[in-house]
């Protein structure tokens, strides 16, 4: 099972992460955060929100497989 992480913590890996709220005031849903970023708190349930990995994924210009303009590094390694 994934590490669950909390409001305030750092995003280790980008993706989509399910999110889960304390109480009623939202159901599951999901989010895409990109490493590096630091998880938010809830407006309503404050650093109680917890988020896990659903589907880790890397930035598309950070593969060699396509061109871009601007290429942009997003701290991700990637392996063949």
């Amino acid at each position: 099972m994934a590490d669950v992480l909390q409001a305030g913590e750092s995003v280790t890996f980008s993706g989509v992460y399910k999110v889960v709220h304390s109480g009623q005031q939202s159901e599951a849903h999901y989010v895409l955060a990109l490493r590096g970023a630091t998880f938010p708190g809830c407006l309503r349930c404050a650093d109680q929100v917890k988020f896990q990995l659903a589907l880790s994924a890397i930035h598309v210009v950070t593969r060699p497989f396509f061109h871009s303009e601007q290429r942009v590094t997003m701290g991700e390694e990637y392996s063949w």
